[in-house]
């Protein structure tokens, strides 16, 4: 009896573990198939995101998208457009030639000629020195410029070539090999643009200027003996307003490019307004000979500064 219930009792035991076992393995399955249907839908789920993120057109410059292969994975590549870009640039640049071509206006400053007589042309300062006192004591007009490293004495100046030519046999009386000297101030042109406006009003200031200097010139060819102070005065105030008002503008200049012209522009200036002070002086001391000197130099200064740009 015990024997037999201890049989039964082992029995009873395998048939509930296999039940165990169904269990289990019913679970599996269906952890197995719940699994694979998630799979399923996710795969699903990321194809359609895909698809619709892929159908999307990129337009990005000087990229070129494409699919390399089955995994969907993609790649890119960078199209050498050194060739584009290079276009680009002579393009605009076109363009702003264009433009500046379209923009750019010339003021001129008219040329002028004036006479004078040469008396000496000498590097020796000590010369030259010898050669002024001569004709400070002759009561005789002169001036003095460098030309290439080498020092002009000249006499005398007027706009009118016969009026100088006058002077001349009695200079050559001090100094026989003294010639009839013709100084040619050539046009000066100024390209601006609009920014630039102003260059155009001092091309007329300085314009005006060499009228003004033709005044003078008439009034020392027609009073040479007998001087008209007060239009000379006139005309040398006048003179002192132009020069003011040019250094006005001449400030404006505010461009790398323009460096010397405006620099050499304001050292003449500079001089001419000296000068203007110098021979008002000594003509109101009748010395008159220091006076048309100092307009032959002021005459002089103005090649220089041509020369200078």
């Amino acid at each position: 009896m015990s024997k037999r219930r201890t049989i039964y009792k082992g029995f009873n035991k395998r048939r509930k573990n296999r039940m165990i076992k169904i269990y289990i393995v019913g679970a599996s399955i269906c952890l197995i198939c719940g699994y694979a249907l998630i799979q399923f839908k996710n795969n699903n789920m990321f194809n359609n995101i895909k698809e619709k993120v892929t159908s999307i057109e990129l337009k990005i410059p000087f990229i070129d998208f494409k699919k390399s292969d089955k995994n969907g994975f993609e790649t890119f590549d960078y199209d050498d457009v050194s060739k584009e870009i290079d276009e680009i640039k002579e393009e605009n640049n076109k363009v702003k030639n264009d433009e500046v071509k379209e923009e750019v206006k010339v003021a001129q400053v008219k040329g002028w000629n004036v006479y004078t007589i040469q008396v000496a042309s000498v590097e020796d300062k000590k010369e030259i020195s010898e050669i002024e006192a001569v004709l400070s004591k002759e009561k005789v007009p002169f001036s003095t410029i460098e030309i290439d490293g080498v020092n002009k004495v000249q006499t005398y100046v007027s706009f009118d070539k016969e009026s100088i030519r006058n002077y001349l046999e009695n200079i050559r009386t001090l100094y026989p090999d003294a010639f009839l000297a013709e100084v040619k101030m050539p046009v000066l042109s100024l390209e601006y643009t609009n920014k630039y406006s102003y260059l155009e009003t001092i091309s007329e200031q300085l314009s005006s200027l060499i009228d003004n200097f033709e005044l003078e010139s008439k009034l020392w060819t027609n009073n040479k003996d007998n001087l008209n102070l007060k239009e000379y005065n006139t005309i040398l105030t006048n003179r002192k307003t132009m020069v003011e008002n040019i250094e006005k503008e001449v400030e404006q200049i505010d461009y790398e490019g323009a460096d010397g012209f405006k620099s050499n522009l304001i050292t003449y200036l500079n001089n001419v307004d000296r000068n203007i002070e110098e021979a008002s002086k000594s003509a109101n001391e009748q010395k008159y000979n220091i006076s048309e000197g100092i307009f032959l130099n002021s005459l002089q200064g103005y090649l220089a500064f041509i020369n200078s740009i």
